[in-house]
């Protein structure tokens, strides 16, 4: 598979991260149920790196869920084509993973080592070609501010893994498709 990606730099030093981090399947399993949950990139201060992090619903998003997911009979939907992210939740199989986590009250975690101070990059949509966008935070540990620039019509191969933690958001195993 073949995907687009955005780097991650710092204007100081020689850093660098890409978008590339949030590729692949990412689940939460808890009692013998799955729920496949969304993730974000983030900037762990722990590992010094661009990382996948875990994305919450708000709490509007999860009524909105709940309220559909106590009568919706439809088959699940797939994220790419639902435009309405409520639905799409409530429509997974493994709804009452997500309820789990969510009643942990815990904050996002890195999806590499798994500690909570990330920093998140929601500045990301629409990057045009050439442009170099501030990520509105310095790079720890040096005087840099990082930047995101889009890798252009440049595509990179990658190998599909899906990512399977508990609901604290611990790495229990990693298999490639």
């Amino acid at each position: 598979m073949s995907v687009t990606f955005i780097d991650i730099r710092c204007d100081k030093c020689n850093f660098l991260g890409t978008s590339l981090a949030t590729s692949g399947c990412y689940l939460w399993e808890h009692e013998a149920d799955v729920f496949q949950f969304e993730r974000q990139l983030g900037l762990c201060l722990d590992c010094n790196e661009v990382v996948a992090m875990e994305d919450f619903p708000n709490d509007a998003t999860m009524m909105r869920a709940r309220k559909i997911h106590k009568t919706y009979t439809g088959k699940s939907l797939l994220r790419f084509l639902e435009k309405d992210y409520a639905k799409y939740l409530a429509s997974q199989k493994g709804f009452a993973v997500l309820e789990k986590v969510l009643m942990l009250q815990r904050l996002p975690v890195c999806l590499v080592c798994g500690n909570s101070s990330v920093l998140e990059m929601r500045c990301l949509e629409n990057l045009a070609k050439d442009e170099k966008r501030s990520l509105g935070f310095g790079h720890p540990g040096c005087s840099g501010t990082l930047y995101a620039q889009s890798a252009g019509a440049l595509r990179f191969g990658i190998r599909p893994a899906t990512y399977t933690y508990d609901i604290d958001g611990q790495l229990i195993s990693t298999t490639y498709n």
